[in-house]
């Protein structure tokens, strides 16, 4: 497709609508995402390519068309006749189940711009319309790598246990090459949660002068085939100073090396924390339900940004330190803090605990928190968090 930048009339001229999109079974969940992502005034219509080409009969092609390929039997040719149709003006993204990479490059070679595996991330979402509008171009779109932040409302509400419990679980059940980083440099957690002592490198990276992977992979400690940990032995005494440029460098080397990073930001904001936060693909604000957090989030969610980038935000409340009701409802919790809450995890009690005095800790301690831990790794990826299978159903599908 030509890159000849077109002047707004002829813009009007040749484009109706900026984006209209076709979708078989996911409308709702489209929807949402593009709400997330200002832009409400999108066009979502149930169908996939037979229906998309009879609504660009009738109407000016849009300036980019998301189209579902999922129910459709011979998806090539329909997709020729519909970028016919379109004509060179509009860039077709394809959505689809599909892993198949044979049908990728033929999409390619017909000419759609991308073709998206389902379910997809709100920021891969931004990430290649942005692509379609001129926004991203180069290495910098082909980076890839996501920065996940796990930050928290205050103290003591679990962040260093949800992160390490995210980490462990996309690489252990997702098979993700990953990366755990422990930010906190006073007094980080991670060592001790993953049943390690020797030193992580977190310290040494800061201080170079240059990152390279070499530099990276010698610093790191390999917890599993998939993951890999950053931090530093606790140290009460005062930290070098850091600029966030460095930090973010960091953050970006990581990207090029690992399929998800995810950062362990404690709640005092060391230099650095705001910016990566601010910077990353998915926040994951981790909460208790009182008055206090509640303030504290709507702050923080002031000081990192919406989602209107394509940087999705998770509330997720963590019910570590009440085990019985909490000071507030969760109803009032979201009225005060002014977003709803995606996800709870339940109280652990002490079984984490005990876990963790006899070694790393197991999520497996806690089957109803490992459950829930399983959701949010669903939304963090994109999908639809799956149920609790209750024993009795497991039962009744044996027998059946």
């Amino acid at each position: 497709m030509s890159d000849a930048t077109l002047s707004a009339a002829q813009d009007n001229e040749q484009w109706g609508a900026g984006l209209v999109a076709f979708v078989q079974h996911d409308a709702n969940t489209l929807r949402d995402n593009l709400t997330r992502l200002r832009r409400q005034d999108v066009q979502v219509h149930s169908g996939g390519i037979q229906a998309a080409s009879r609504w660009c009969e009738l109407n000016l092609p849009p300036q980019v068309l998301l189209v579902d390929l999922d129910d459709e039997a011979l998806p090539l040719p329909e997709m020729e006749t519909l970028l016919a149709i379109c004509g060179p003006t509009t860039r077709v993204i394809a959505l689809g189940h599909a892993q198949d990479i044979t049908l990728y490059r033929a999409l390619l070679q017909l000419g759609v711009t991308d073709y998206l595996v389902k379910p997809c991330t709100l920021d891969l979402i931004s990430a290649t319309l942005a692509k379609c509008e001129g926004g991203l171009t180069g290495p910098e779109y082909a980076r890839m790598g996501r920065t996940v932040a796990v930050l928290g409302a205050s103290g003591g509400v679990g962040i260093s246990t949800v992160a390490m419990g995210l980490a462990r679980l996309m690489s252990r059940e997702r098979h993700l090459p990953t990366a755990l980083v422990d930010f906190d440099r006073r007094q980080g957690d991670q060592l001790l949660l993953l049943g390690m002592n020797d030193d992580a490198g977190l310290n040494a990276v800061l201080s170079s002068a240059q990152l390279d992977a070499r530099l990276l992979h010698r610093a790191m400690l390999q917890v599993d085939n998939r993951l890999h940990l950053l931090a530093q032995k606790p140290d009460l005494q005062p930290q070098s100073a850091v600029e966030s440029e460095t930090v973010l460098n960091l953050g970006g080397a990581l990207c090029r090396m690992f399929n998800q990073v995810c950062w362990d930001l404690p709640a005092y904001f060391p230099e650095g924390a705001l910016d990566v936060a601010r910077h990353a693909d998915l926040r994951i604000l981790v909460t208790g339900l009182t008055l206090q957090d509640a303030r504290n989030v709507k702050r923080i969610m002031e000081a990192i940004g919406d989602e209107s980038e394509g940087q999705r935000l998770l509330l997720v409340h963590n019910q570590s330190r009440f085990s019985g009701p909490s000071p507030l409802s969760r109803s009032q919790f979201e009225t005060l803090a002014g977003h709803r809450i995606d996800l709870e995890l339940p109280h652990a009690g002490h079984s984490l605990t005990q876990s963790l005095s006899m070694g790393p800790l197991e999520l497996a301690a806690s089957a109803p928190f490992q459950q829930h831990m399983r959701q949010l790794v669903d939304l963090a990826c994109g999908s639809r968090p799956q149920p609790e299978k209750k024993p009795w159903l497991r039962g009744l599908l044996k027998r059946a």
